[in-house]
């Protein structure tokens, strides 16, 4: 009872994972994306249909998990190709292919009749197809590829070797295995993946380390409380822990790569904005989120203060925060702040820019309160400065 509970956990885990970061990547653009969500949809499918089929039974579930692993072979070796900008040798495809379908008319054929974990049928296939792309990406032509490019694929072979050990454990009635650890192993490659992407590949070994030691502190502190006192058991709730903080990590660095791509809209927008007039160039940025209270104060409407005094004082940065001002952080005097933080506060704006100095034309921009922040400030000085230097070319 243990132990398919604990395999439904952990099934569970790699299907929000896996799910999570196919549909983050379907967001991006590239050559790998529809490899990489073919791959890992694929794997998402298995995983939920896995756990779903141990939870209520249902036949069709278990025929849609056995197609899905079947078939990720195939997807592995595309996504391989991708990677290393060439294709696979024809009689390895031939092979890897044929061994997909091989399993997958063992998984349809016999899905009602057999558990997943006694099925060489599949665990064959599988596995020799996976070692068969660990060779393909082992003897790989390093000149062929960017030094950046050979530590990524690197990573993805030492995890590809260290995960193979972690897939035959799936077919527990074969290996006689505690617990199925292929979603540890399907986890550990996306974040690897996620790492890579970001430049910092060396990285991934220490926060395994780290996730590894975590996890091992809070099994034996649960296995304490829970009474549980046999290695198997611990076992199994050590690979739950960890395959817990494993999504954790992975939904957290989604949701920052999300948070940038956001980010990276307004760069977008700046770079495809009409700069034939300064108007034109706002009205185009006014579409962006960020910019979406943009208001822009024209000579007359600057009357109540002295208007070249206050745009002098603009044209030292960019971008003024009302915030900073009022806490006295801002480059500029008392009497220098205080006409801005009352222009600032009778438009209901948080920041301000200079969009030209003679005649004096003043940005105004209300951020909300949780979208404010260094990077948030940084992205509006930029168009606060594009601006300026489009209103002045004219």
């Amino acid at each position: 009872m243990i132990q398919s509970l604990a395999q439904v956990c952990l099934d569970g885990l790699a299907a929000v994972g896996l799910a999570a970061y196919a549909l983050a990547a379907r967001r991006e653009a590239g050559p790998l994306i529809p490899r990489l969500v073919l791959l890992f949809g694929l794997m998402a499918a298995f995983y939920a249909g896995r756990a779903l089929h141990a939870l209520t039974g249902l036949d069709g579930l278990q025929v849609v998990a056995f197609a899905a692993v079947a078939l990720a072979p195939t997807a592995a070796l595309l996504l391989a190709e991708g990677v290393l900008r060439r294709h696979a040798p024809r009689l390895l495809k031939l092979a890897v292919m044929g061994a997909s379908l091989v399993a997958l008319g063992f998984a349809l054929l016999t899905a009602r009749d057999m558990a997943f974990d006694a099925r060489i049928g599949l665990a064959g296939p599988i596995v020799l197809s996976l070692m068969a792309i660990l060779v393909l990406l082992g003897t790989r032509d390093r000149d062929q590829l960017s030094a950046s490019e050979n530590r990524v694929v690197a990573a993805l072979a030492l995890c590809l070797a260290a995960a193979l050990p972690l897939i035959l454990t799936d077919f527990t009635a074969l290996m006689t295995a505690w617990i199925g650890l292929s979603p540890i192993a399907a986890l550990l490659i996306v974040l690897v993946i996620l790492s890579s992407a970001n430049g910092d590949p060396r990285g991934t070994a220490v926060e395994i380390g780290l996730l590894l030691a975590v996890a091992a502190g809070v099994s034996l502190g649960l296995a304490q409380a829970l009474a549980l006192s046999g290695p198997a058991d611990l076992a199994r709730l050590f690979a739950v822990v960890l395959a817990g903080q494993i999504v954790a990590s992975l939904l957290v660095r989604l949701h920052a790569q999300g948070t940038a791509d956001r980010r990276g809209g307004l760069r977008r927008r700046l770079v495809r904005a009409d700069a034939g007039s300064v108007d034109h160039f706002l009205a185009d940025l006014a579409e962006e989120p960020l910019l979406k209270d943009m208001t822009v104060l024209e000579a007359g409407q600057l009357a109540d203060h002295d208007a070249q005094a206050l745009a002098a004082v603009l044209a030292r940065r960019p971008v003024w925060s009302l915030e900073r001002l009022r806490a006295g952080e801002a480059a500029a005097s008392l009497s220098e702040a205080e006409p801005l933080i009352d222009l600032l506060e009778r438009h209901g704006a948080t920041h301000a820019g200079l969009l030209s100095l003679g005649p004096a034309r003043v940005v105004l921009a209300r951020l909300p309160g949780l979208a404010r922040g260094v990077e948030a400030e940084i992205d509006l000085a930029l168009a606060f400065r594009m601006a300026r230097l489009v209103a002045e070319k004219r």
